[in-house]
């Protein structure tokens, strides 16, 4: 007892039947679509409920800042030094530049006079003897 549908028939159920399954998938793709996109959503989210989010937003700050916060150290105390160690020091420290310079210098001296004293020395040691008898 199958029922048979002339050729006709038979072809348009068929087109009926994939225009509403193109038309179903149509509508989930856009649903998929809707989804999958964060960022419109947060922006929908924001204008809908601005409130919430500044609020939310304040609590989580200071919830961080509560959970992060550093103890605080205990102020170390500080040496008082007298005029006289205090111009000494600032005196170091004018003259540490000027002495830098200055030791540079005499290592440059001390090494290039030790390198003509050694050549020198070498030409000295290099000469033939004299045939004189001593």
């Amino acid at each position: 007892m199958d029922r048979k549908f002339p050729k006709d028939q038979e072809i348009e159920r068929l087109i009926r039947l994939g225009e509403a399954a193109r038309s179903c998938l149509e509508h989930e793709a856009v649903l998929l679509k809707q989804r999958l996109d964060v960022p419109a959503r947060i922006r929908g989210s924001l204008k809908e409920h601005p409130a919430g989010w500044l609020l939310g937003s304040l609590a989580s700050g200071l919830a961080a800042s509560l959970l992060l916060r550093l103890k605080p150290r205990r102020p170390a105390e500080k040496k008082h030094r007298g005029l006289p160690l205090t111009l000494l020091g600032l005196t170091l420290t004018a003259i540490r530049p000027i002495a830098k310079v200055w030791l540079t210098d005499q290592v440059k001296s001390y090494l290039t006079g030790q390198t003509r004293t050694s050549a020198v020395n070498s030409t000295q040691f290099n000469r033939i003897p004299s045939s004189k008898p001593l």
